[in-house]
């Protein structure tokens, strides 16, 4: 099994190079094994130590790809205490050797996040399947760690490059179009409008893009407040209104007056509502027809009152296909189809969406239909809710 398994990672390239190996082991018999196994598959064996002063002299001398570590050895350091100190200053992956240890000194040992343990007395393919599998765990791990520092400095760029230049582009147009630099003709107005707007939509792609981010990395945080969601829900429909009116799409409320406070954070539940409203917009053909629509749900139990608010964004436009709705929530996904392919767009819209209402502690559900429409409905829960 070891055997079969060593091969695979050798055919997948995971032992491609000649690796440098630093063997600790105060067992002198069982050192010389080990360098004579790994020597004849191709490993470098750099040295060995047999106590943990030397040990680290020979790690920071070498510089190794793997280090071989006995977790019992000679001297006032041990292989743990090698590991440590190691770490402290070099990322190479270490592979424990040991006979037997207690419960706390194998759990000191995993506080140093080894990537593999052999045990003595070991067979050739375990050890090599173990150290196989190390090197293979290591490289990924770094490639992880490149990818990760590689985001950090686009998202960086993105962030300052982009967004300050853009903010500039955006407010001069806007100057120029309110003539607070001097007249401009009719012609010139239509083409700074057309800059500000163009201007507008790259922000918030950019701003979306950095959103998600943020979320994927754990570091989005929300602005939790009580909250009246009505006029939230109130000014979001003002906000697309005009937008509806040039395709002459009829808007309806329906809002009950008595809604609870819930703990929200306003301006990311406002953005939830304008994506799903101008999503509905931009779907929907002309002389539609869109509905806002908000539920509050109670649930009786024995022990508690649950109730949560379920809103609900209705429209009678294109509609999608069952086998397209799991994409819909899909980063830098839409719909392929000759319905809505030709609209513009990114796919992050309904995606921050998602994130943003599981932040709340909430769901997302889609019904819909081809030609009849879309329903789209949020479930926000809202314990001892304050009336």
């Amino acid at each position: 099994m070891f055997k079969y398994f060593y091969k695979l990672l050798l055919i997948n390239g995971a032992e491609t190079l000649s690796f440098q190996v630093v063997i600790v082991e105060d067992e002198s018999l069982v050192a010389q094994d080990i360098s004579q196994i790994l020597r004849d598959e191709g490993y470098i064996i750099q040295a060995i130590a047999s106590d943990g002063e030397t040990a680290i002299k020979k790690i920071v001398e070498h510089a190794p790809d793997l280090v071989l570590l006995d977790v019992q050895i000679k001297g006032e350091i041990d292989g743990i205490d090698v590991a440590q100190f190691t770490q402290s200053f070099y990322d190479v992956p270490i592979v424990y050797l040991t006979a037997f240890s207690d419960t706390e000194t194998l759990k000191r040992a995993q506080s140093t996040n080894p990537l593999g343990y052999v045990v003595k007395p070991f067979r050739r393919e375990q050890l090599l399947g173990s150290i196989a599998i190390a090197l293979s765990t290591h490289a990924a791990q770094k490639q992880d760690d490149d990818e990760t520092h590689l985001k950090k400095q686009f998202l960086a760029i993105v962030s300052h490059e982009l967004r300050t230049p853009l903010n500039a582009i955006i407010g001069f147009a806007e100057c120029l179009s309110q003539e607070f630099f001097g007249l401009v003709n009719p012609e010139q107005i239509e083409a700074l409008q057309v800059i500000n707007s163009s201007g507008n939509h790259l922000l918030s792609l950019i701003n979306s893009i950095l959103d998600l981010a943020l979320i994927e990395a754990g570091k989005f945080k929300l602005q939790l407040d009580l909250t009246p969601l009505a006029p939230v829900c109130q000014t979001s429909l003002e906000y697309i209104q005009q937008e509806a009116l040039q395709k002459r799409i009829q808007l309806e409320a329906k809002i009950p007056a008595n809604l609870p406070y819930l703990m929200l954070d306003e301006r990311r539940v406002f953005q939830i509502l304008i994506n799903l409203l101008k999503n509905a917009v931009k779907f929907t053909p002309d002389n539609g027809h869109i509905t806002l629509e908000v539920i509050h749900e109670q649930h009786f139990s024995t022990t508690e009152d649950i109730s949560s608010i379920r809103i609900s964004v209705i429209d009678t436009g294109i509609g999608i296909a069952q086998d397209n709705i799991d994409k819909l929530f899909q980063a830098f996904s839409q719909v392929d189809s000759s319905y809505s392919r030709k609209y513009e767009g990114l796919g992050l819209g309904l995606t921050f969406v998602k994130r943003i209402v599981e932040l709340h502690g909430g769901t997302v559900e889609v019904v819909s239909e081809l030609g009849i429409g879309s329903r789209f409905t949020i479930d926000l829960p809202c314990a001892n809710p304050i009336l």
